[in-house]
């Protein structure tokens, strides 16, 4: 079934025969129903699904943190803010050779933007089951009310937490609880910063593991 969306040259939704229309960012997309292969894959595409697998397996830890944290790269294209994500993820994060890949968590981004961090020395302590996050203030207007973004994943685990809106740039730290289960994990950090008044954000920076 179908449903015409202001008449049928401005698309339709759902399924007509073989065709398959629906609304991607205010456009309609229109394109033919996919078919099964009855083909065995290449390796060039089993390769290809194992390094979608794994990078979906990380970012669905934390997919509202990259819907904003690539906001402003997707902003006025056709694919999504998590797609721009994966996209990187694929270019940049993915290292070893089909069918052992891994990530490099110190390539992963996890924000992206024109926010500038240079001479911000950010610093990550872990005390008890709290994250302590550190940075040199920037005190002046607009970059002193960015507020910056926390990321706290366990790989092991398939976990994260995050904060999406913390402290402000001015004040140079923050700090994120952790569960007590995550206790003698290994956990990879994020921090980076978005704009008070828009979706920009900076490129994400990687403080290591703790």
């Amino acid at each position: 079934m179908a449903r015409l969306k202001k008449g049928l040259l401005n698309g339709f939704s759902g399924m007509i025969g073989n065709a398959v229309g629906y609304e991607l960012k205010g456009q309609y997309i229109l394109r033919s129903r996919p078919k099964k292969s009855t083909k065995p894959p290449t390796e060039k595409q089993l390769a290809c699904r194992a390094k979608m697998r794994i990078i979906n397996s990380v970012l669905n830890g934390f997919s509202p943190f990259v819907k904003i944290g690539f906001a402003a790269t997707a902003k006025d294209q056709t694919f999504t803010p998590y797609n721009a994500a994966v996209a990187y993820q694929l270019n940049h994060a993915i290292t070893g050779s089909y069918p052992n890949y891994e990530i490099d968590y110190s390539k992963l981004r996890v924000t992206e933007g024109v926010i500038i961090t240079d001479d911000l020395h950010p610093t990550v302590f872990l005390q008890g089951d709290t994250l302590l996050f550190n940075w040199t203030p920037a005190i002046d207007y607009p970059a002193g009310t960015d507020h910056v973004m926390l990321l706290a994943y366990a790989p092991a685990l398939g976990q994260a937490v995050y904060n999406l809106c913390g402290a402000k740039r001015r004040t140079g730290q923050d700090v994120l609880q952790l569960p007590q289960s995550w206790r003698q994990q290994k956990i990879k950090t994020y921090l980076a910063f978005r704009s008070e008044t828009s979706s920009m954000c900076s490129n994400s920076l990687y403080l290591g593991t703790v």
